[in-house]
């Protein structure tokens, strides 16, 4: 019995994640309504009473039974964290561009394109003297910036005295300039022009500093000052270390047709793109927080690039749509495929925090269930509950607190419905929302199946962020996988958070490079050297020749030919910032021994360097990586994919631009490319990445004749013909006998979990066959009764006509590493199975990287991967027979 006692304890202490803290976070979903927006006081009503139930208001404001914020805070609450964070929806400033005598006419109109076109008249003033601050914007942008006055004064305020009356920190999101402060005994003139007529009394106005309105978020802090990142780590506080310039946090940097529409459309915000290299990690006593408004959720350089920065609280504030009145496609599907799935891959991010605007705009709608998500685990997660699913979808074990919906999900009350008829109950209820349904709701205020009757949350919970480089207990569980061998360590236990592994093999001689950085210190690439087929690795060499922690280096990929090793990484020119970057290559013999000092790749110091990748082309070396040297039509930084190729062992023949075509309007201000990945045979290159051009992420292959002097043109590999496809991380294989196949992360037809799928080419990459699905997590799925899983991050090889793949798998419940292979090139897929040994615990595996050693019988695949299973990320390595 005291065994059984003590072992318990031991078990719940190793569940304590090491320097952890906990936070509590609430998500606030509002129910927005134009009377919300009458005056500036009204807006800051609603906005106080959601967050206290004691507002003497509320009754009249907030639906009956929505929790609150205040009562839950340490003041009232002795057992709460000691620090709070509360987040709002995107968009929740938007309503307040109606507010007052000037937006009274807006207020009657019928729809939004008919409200926006009826502010230009009283704001026009206003719309004059941004015409002629900032010639040759678009139309509606000079409406946006005239209302720069009005919002500020309703929607940054409002956030601001709210964090400070109950000393927690408040993200909110609107769409506006920055501004800056102007007080009439500075310039009367100027007051008089931009304050709102309505408060001829006021004595200040906000004059926009930007001819760039954005969809941002403002982060801020118990003292009112809004949080806002200074590029390199740090944080300022805006707008005493801004220039009095009162900015967001994070400007969305994906929009949406109606924030920025093609050219000829007449509806639309005209918003500013916030460059993909701006988003930045934001240190605070909350977390560090990541913030993805909406569809930045989903975009595959946005959610690496905060993996790379080592975010861990994701905040995802919504206006989304269409929640659930029509079945063609379930938006909880396309919603969950977003920062559910990523917050899951990721092991770093310890939870997402979703708030969800909902109400009609008079004929734009609103809707979606505020949720706090945390990490899926390896535990059944029961049957059906209103606390572990999205309605009309099956239980998950990621869900921490969910708001409720207008109707319960069907499928609580009849077991036995199928998902397809519990999805057509809902859209029923659903579709009785809409504006013009005519279905009366009994008030105002009351949330349900009628016009406008949505409802609106407050949820909450405590979450715990690891501290350091900590990422959560360690994990003593082992299982020997079926044909893999027990995982070696190649790296030690304990210290820094080791990242980005990859592989490659000569002889019995196993390489295995990655970053790594203790906190607070910047990260450096190592290399491992296993003997004996890996079986045991020695000590890890600094690859790069920088004093340890002078320079920024992260994500190495290495090459081995003969006896020489090539290893390239990206490295920063200016301490944390990644603005201006650098792709670097060292040469290291079979022992690792550096043999001479580090080349320069790239041939830009102007831009941001990404993710190289490396090939050799006979003996020459080529190297490929995302570039952000080519601006925008605004000045955006966009990432396209450059290659260099080596002239010589110290150095390269100048960058070449891989990627060609010109994107579709809606992604005229997003025209990004990712995750390049590279194969050589002979004098042929491939080189394969994903590509934003039409709208949608797209997988895309150009090949080079003359080891990557020059490319051809760009064939895009995905087949399915419809939108939305958010591809990414493809890995390249060529055997030079024709055969070039591709694998890639793959969520098509708006599903709910990501999957591997393949091209095959047997003719050098000129055309490729329908795509085939890679893992086999599909086979005797049942949609009735089985929640969907998710695969990412392929690693392919190839060797004498078979395919291998490894992966990342959560289909056990959280992050493990999977293994298939195709002994017809590529075309069917055998059985996936386990390669990590950590069976049901509840550690992560991520990132694999696969390369094969041997050949014929002899021939080991041998797979590495970041592992967290310590306590803290590690490298680990298995190995098994091909063959078998």
């Amino acid at each position: 019995m005291r065994r059984s006692w003590l072992v318990a304890l031991l078990f719940a202490v190793s569940l304590v994640p090491a320097h952890a803290a906990s936070v509590r976070i609430f998500a606030v979903g509002n129910a927005q309504r134009l009377d919300d927006a009458l005056t500036y006081q009204s807006f800051r009503d609603k906005m106080a009473a959601l967050m206290d139930a004691a507002h003497p208001q509320r009754a009249s404001l907030v639906q009956a039974g929505v929790d609150d914020v205040a009562s839950h805070l340490r003041a009232v609450d002795p057992l709460a964290p000691e620090h709070a964070l509360v987040v709002f929806p995107e968009s929740v400033g938007l309503i307040a561009a109606f507010i007052g005598s000037r937006g009274a006419g807006a207020r009657l109109q019928a729809s939004a394109p008919l409200a926006i076109a009826s502010l230009f008249e009283p704001y026009g003033a206003q719309v004059a003297h941004y015409q002629a601050k900032y010639p040759g914007q678009p139309p509606v942008r000079y409406l946006v910036l005239a209302l720069t006055d009005t919002l500020h004064r309703a929607f940054t305020e409002t956030f601001r005295e709210l964090a400070v009356a109950h000393g927690v920190h408040i993200a909110a999101c609107a769409d506006l300039a920055p501004a800056r402060r102007i007080d009439a005994a500075a310039d009367p003139a100027l007051v008089d022009l931009l304050r709102d007529p309505d408060e001829p009394e006021r004595t200040y106005a906000y004059e926009a500093t930007s001819a760039r309105p954005v969809n941002s978020t403002y982060v801020f802090a118990p003292d009112g000052a809004i949080l806002v990142p200074d590029g390199h780590g740090g944080t300022l506080r805006a707008p005493a270390e801004t220039g009095g310039v009162i900015r967001g946090s994070t400007d969305k940097a994906y929009l949406t047709p109606i924030e920025q529409p093609p050219p000829g459309e007449p509806l639309g915000l005209a918003l500013g793109a916030g460059p993909v290299r701006d988003l930045e990690v934001l240190d605070t006593p909350v977390g560090r927080l990541a913030i993805v408004i909406s569809k930045d959720a989903w975009m595959p350089d946005v959610n690496a690039r905060f993996a790379a920065k080592g975010a861990n609280l994701i905040l995802q504030p919504e206006a989304f749509s269409s929640w659930a009145y029509d079945t063609a496609e379930w938006s909880p599907d396309v919603f969950k495929e977003g920062g559910f799935a990523n917050l899951q891959r990721n092991p770093g991010w310890a939870a997402n925090v979703n708030a969800s605007l909902t109400g009609n705009l008079l004929d734009i709608t609103f809707d979606g269930q505020s949720a706090i998500l945390g990490r899926r685990t390896k535990t059944l997660p029961g049957p059906l509950g209103a606390e572990n699913a999205w309605i009309g979808q099956n239980p998950d074990t990621g869900f921490r607190a969910i708001a409720p919906w207008i109707v319960p999900d069907p499928g609580l009350g009849d077991p036995s419905l199928t998902l397809a008829q519990r999805r057509a109950q809902l859209a029923a209820q659903g579709a009785h929302l809409l504006p013009g349904s005519g279905i009366p709701c009994p008030g105002p205020r009351v949330p349900g199946a009628c016009e406008n009757g949505y409802r609106e949350a407050v949820v909450w919970h405590d979450v715990t962020l690891p501290d350091g480089d900590g990422t959560g207990a360690v994990d003593a569980t082992r299982e020997t996988p079926p044909h893999f061998s027990a995982s070696v360590r190649v790296t030690s236990a304990g210290g820094p958070a080791r990242r980005a592994p990859r592989v490659a093999t000569r002889g019995k001689r196993v390489f295995v490079v990655w970053h790594e950085a203790s906190a607070g210190e910047l990260p450096n690439v190592f290399l491992a050297v296993g003997k004996h087929g890996g079986a045991r690795f020695g000590a890890p060499i600094r690859v790069s020749g920088n004093a340890r922690g002078s320079v920024h280096e992260t994500f190495p990929a290495i090459a081995v030919r003969g006896k020489r090793v090539a290893v390239v990484w990206q490295e920063f020119a200016d301490g944390r910032s990644d603005d201006r970057g650098r792709i670097m290559l060292r040469w290291l013999d079979a022992r690792g021994r550096a043999k001479g000092a580090a080349v320069r790749v790239d041939d830009d110091d102007t831009a941001g360097k990404w993710l190289p990748a490396i090939a050799f082309a006979g003996t020459t070396p080529v190297v490929t990586w995302i570039d952000e040297r080519d601006p925008g039509p605004e000045g955006e930084a966009f990432e396209h994919v450059y290659v260099a190729r080596a002239v010589a062992n110290d150095r390269f023949a100048p960058a070449v631009r891989v990627d060609q075509g010109a994107p579709v309007p809606l992604s005229t201000h997003q025209d990004n490319k990712w995750a390049p990945t590279i194969a050589a045979a002979g004098r042929q290159v491939w080189i394969a990445w994903v590509d934003f051009r039409s709208n949608n992420w797209d997988v895309y292959l150009a090949r080079s004749d003359d080891a990557g002097a020059t490319f051809g043109a760009n064939v895009r590999l995905d087949d399915f013909p419809a939108y939305e496809r958010i591809h990414d991380t493809p890995s390249v294989v060529a055997d030079g006998q024709g055969r070039v196949v591709v694998g890639w992360t793959d969520v098509r037809a708006r599903e709910a979990d990501p999957n591997l799928f393949a091209a095959v080419s047997t003719d050098a990459g000129a055309t490729f066959a329908a795509n085939v699905q890679i893992d086999d997590s599909r086979v005797d799925f049942d949609p009735n009764r089985d929640t969907p899983t998710s695969q990412w991050l392929p690693s392919l090889a190839l060797a004498k006509g078979t395919v291998f793949a490894a992966w990342q798998d959560d289909r056990l419940g959280n992050a493990d590493v999977f293994f298939a292979r195709s002994t017809d090139g590529g075309t069917t897929w055998g059985a996936s199975e386990r390669v990590d040994d950590t069976g049901t615990g509840p550690s992560h595996q991520s990132r694999p990287s696969l390369a094969l050693a041997g050949r014929g019988k002899q021939r080991r695949c041998l797979v590495a991967w970041e592992d967290d299973r310590d306590g803290t990320t590690g490298v680990y390595l298995a190995r098994r027979a091909c063959g078998r």
